[in-house]
């Protein structure tokens, strides 16, 4: 069987960036997240990486940013 394919999401944490996640989950032999962005919601992200593992995470908000870093950091996660 061939490689993953790896797919990024922008505005991971809307509506359709959620949808997508549901739908990417369901065909976890076929694809990969590698990179969720989001502007302001530190919470969503934190969950969608725990959840997806994606080498990149983005947040427009650059205290956002910050807040997720340290999120990750506590809950042991790669940075």
């Amino acid at each position: 069987m061939s490689a993953r394919i790896g797919v990024a999401i922008l505005g991971s944490t809307g509506s359709i960036g959620v949808s997508t996640l549901d739908v990417l989950s369901r065909h976890a032999d076929r694809f990969r997240v590698v990179a969720l962005t989001a502007h302001r919601d530190v919470e969503g992200l934190f969950q969608q990486c725990l959840s997806h593992e994606p080498e990149y995470a983005v947040m427009a908000d650059p205290n956002a940013a910050e807040q997720l870093r340290n999120r990750l950091q506590s809950a042991g996660r790669p940075v």
